[in-house]
């Protein structure tokens, strides 16, 4: 009966339908899947976080003095696109800005939301940390002598400090009221990683410091002095002594010596030079049996320099 079935021409119009309708729900099925999936892609985000971006601070700053506050944030943005998305992450072409507005705060410790200005459409940022605190005073400015600070002087050794001289004198000072009472003095300080053998002149980074030696937040002008140190070399003069060894030849009475140089020029610590009265250099006479002249070397301590390595003896030989 199913065989007759199949074979009737109304079957087949029928089976052709069904046909058609499945290959309409499978196209419509591709179509809606293309949609959703193009859908996805148009709505794709992108994200990038930014650090250390600069703080603008809004305050009267002919009035007022800040100090406590963080100079960057970190900056988590996200975009749909790409392009607009590079462009701030570039410095160079950045339009936003963390901004922290103090214009209606008062004078003391205060906590102040960060917020983001000039931010492109389509984008959006969260800021780390989302406030910070600071310290608003008003603005002071005091003179003070400026000091070298002789601790951050590091010689070489055998080297000794000659004199030191710093061009300003006197600087001015500018903080708030409560930090400038606390300025004890104004140092000039030698980079940490200068160890001096020779002359040093320079500009060096003035500090306000505090009587603990705790560097205080301020502005100074001039920021920068020039430094001169003048060292010298630690030095001695001290005399050769020869130490003759080995064997004399058997036919002779003496072995006669004279130095080119007879004294030679030491360098190094004081605590060194202090216990050294002389240099020696030993003289081999094997074999000499007559006038001979020989280059020795200087038996110098360790720790200390000569101007010599070397010395000439002239050997001259005394027959029985």
């Amino acid at each position: 009966m199913l065989r007759r079935f199949f074979q009737t021409k109304f079957s087949m119009v029928l089976l052709s339908l069904v046909l058609s309708f499945l290959l309409f729900l499978t196209a419509t099925s591709v179509r809606y899947s293309n949609k959703v999936n193009t859908t996805k892609e148009s709505a794709e985000t992108y994200t990038y976080t930014i650090e250390h971006v600069p703080i603008d601070i809004q305050y009267d700053n002919s009035k007022y003095f800040i100090v406590g506050y963080s100079y960057d944030a970190e900056v988590y943005l996200t975009a749909t696109n790409r392009v607009k998305l590079d462009s701030e992450i570039n410095s160079d072409t950045r339009k936003f800005k963390v901004m922290a507005d103090l214009t209606n705060v008062k004078e003391g410790t205060s906590k102040v939301e960060l917020k983001v200005r000039n931010l492109p459409s389509g984008m959006t940022a969260k800021v780390i940390p989302a406030s910070m605190s600071v310290t608003l005073g008003l603005k002071k400015t005091k003179t003070f002598n400026v000091e070298v600070d002789m601790d951050s002087i590091n010689l070489a050794q055998g080297y000794r400090l000659l004199d030191v001289d710093i061009a300003d004198k006197k600087v001015e000072v500018t903080s708030d009221e409560n930090t400038i009472d606390q300025v004890s003095r104004v140092i000039a300080k030698l980079p940490e990683d200068v160890t001096l053998s020779e002359k040093y002149s320079g500009a060096v980074t003035l500090q306000a410091v505090a009587a603990d030696g705790t560097v205080l937040p301020s502005i100074i002008e001039p920021s920068k002095s020039k430094l001169t140190v003048n060292v010298e070399a630690i030095t001695k003069t001290v005399p050769i002594k020869v130490e003759l060894s080995g064997k004399m030849e058997e036919s002779l009475s003496n072995v006669l010596y004279k130095l080119t140089e007879e004294q030679v020029t030491i360098q190094g610590s004081q605590e060194q030079l202090d216990t050294i009265n002389e240099i020696t250099t030993k003289v081999d006479i094997t074999g000499v049996n007559k006038e001979v002249i020989q280059m020795t070397s200087l038996q110098v301590p360790e720790g200390i320099t000569a101007s010599i390595s070397q010395v000439e003896v002239k050997l001259s030989p005394v027959k029985k």
